[in-house]
């Protein structure tokens, strides 16, 4: 956009919620927008923090009113926002010097039209990082192509006529003259805009110290509520259930008193009955006595006769199991004898052929049988495997678990176990019941791996 070399360039500068300037535009863009021709979809249902900025020919900020503008959920500025920008400007205060003497600075702290202070908001002045750095960086960045037209030929002459008498030194003793005068006022002016800098930033930091303080004192507002709420509805319940108490302890004492009445009334109609019903309560419990035994005795003979044929049944069990004891003596006997006239025949001829019989069994790896001890293999593989390895069958039964499966066999509460995943022993000799098979955590013995088992094979 052009300017002309006097004249100041209008932007407005938006920012970010982290204090950095997320948009730029010109003068003329923001008037479309408040018109209502390019609304802002991203900014629906916000209030945006922004900044209006004069600029010279140097891109040396001039002006800033830093103000907040909301926008409708149709991306368009709220038509109730009615700020005038140009007033606040041309009335606004000296600020801090950006590189062209004080500028005109108007925010919440600092505002020139009272009526506006909460449309207005307090931009950061640290020297070095603060949101006034940020617009003066933004300005020589220039971004927005903002330019100025070149001086005019008169100017340009009267700057050179101007350039001419100095050189001559004909206006050298005024000129020093004047040069003194407006450095000390240049110097009054510093020190001046130095305080009211620092009056500025005390009544920024006030302001923001007091919306701090006016949030504390709303959280706690709205805390020491919901307090009083929770309050009144424990109050409420406590007066409920002490009323529920009370009617019920009415109820328990009325039941009380009926009751009482009751027993007082059995009590005297028994007393009342007694006198006349005593013999008849006493044959009454003579024929019951009377009853009751001969149904003892008949119970009696007939537990008896039951206790007499169990005894035989007992009996005849007894006899039989002797039998079926013989009979399978018997059976191994032949069994043996089968195996052995046969059996040992068999193997012989193929032991002759070159025949060996090879099993593997975990731990112990591939193991050759004699046909001498084939018969004592195939009556318990375990007890075999457990005799090659070295160790008890008790022992190796346990390894043989931890190996197929190698997880924490500690017991936790419910009949759970731990199951935590541990690393599998090799070797059954290697194995330890209660420290091999249980992670760090379960070990009955802490360095329990640092100790010798020694294993015998089985007698």
């Amino acid at each position: 956009m052009l300017f002309d070399d006097d004249e100041l360039g209008r932007a407005i500068f938006f920012f970010s919620p982290d204090g950095k300037i997320c948009r730029e535009m010109h003068g003329a863009e923001f008037e479309a927008i408040l018109d209502g021709y390019v609304p802002l979809k991203e900014w629906r249902n916000k209030d945006i923090r922004a900044a209006f900025v004069e600029i010279d020919s140097s891109y040396i900020v001039h002006t800033a009113v830093f103000f907040v503008v909301g926008f409708t959920e149709g991306g368009e500025v709220d038509p109730d926002w009615n700020l005038p920008l140009d007033a606040i400007a041309r009335s606004a205060s000296e600020g801090p010097d950006l590189g062209a003497g004080p500028i005109r600075f108007a925010c919440a702290s600092q505002c020139p039209i009272h009526h506006f202070k909460n449309y207005l908001w307090d931009p950061d002045l640290h020297k070095t990082r603060g949101t006034l750095v940020t617009l003066k960086r933004a300005a020589k960045a220039n971004k927005l192509s903002i330019q100025f037209r070149e001086p005019t030929e008169e100017k340009q002459a009267h700057m050179s006529s101007q350039e001419a008498l100095i050189s001559a030194g004909i206006i050298e003793k005024r000129l020093t003259e004047q040069i003194r005068r407006e450095y000390t006022k240049e110097l009054r002016d510093q020190m001046a805009q130095l305080i009211k800098e620092q009056r500025l930033q005390e009544n920024t930091s006030a302001h923001e110290m007091k919306g701090e303080l006016q949030k504390l004192k709303t959280e706690y507002a709205n805390q020491m509520e919901d307090y009083r709420q929770l309050l009144e509805a424990k109050e409420i319940e406590l007066a409920d259930e002490q009323a529920r108490n009370k009617n019920l302890q009415v109820t328990i004492d009325g039941q009380a008193t009926k009751i009482e009445g009751l027993r007082e009334y059995f009590e005297h109609k028994l007393e009342k009955s007694e006198g006349e019903e005593t013999e008849q309560l006493q044959r009454l419990k003579d024929n019951y006595a009377i009853e009751i035994q001969a149904k003892v005795e008949a119970a009696t003979t007939e537990l008896k006769q039951m206790l007499e044929m169990r005894e035989v049944e007992l009996l005849y069990r007894n006899e039989r199991e002797s039998q079926l004891h013989e009979e399978i003596t018997r059976l191994r006997q032949e069994n043996q004898e089968l195996l052995g006239n046969s059996g040992d025949q068999l193997m012989q001829k193929m032991m002759a052929k070159g025949i060996s019989f090879v099993t593997y069994q975990p731990g112990a790896g591939h193991v050759t049988i004699p046909a001498s001890e084939m018969f004592r293999f195939m009556e318990n593989p375990l007890a075999y495997a457990a005799e090659s390895c070295g160790v008890k069958e008790e022992h190796y039964k346990a390894w043989l678990e931890h190996y197929q499966a190698p997880v924490c066999t500690a017991s936790l509460e419910g009949d759970q176990s731990c199951g935590e995943n541990i690393d599998r022993i090799g070797e059954p000799a290697e194995f330890h019941i209660g420290v091999g098979d249980r992670c760090d955590q379960h070990k009955e013995l802490k360095g329990a791996s640092h100790l010798k088992v020694i294993v015998g094979k089985n007698p």
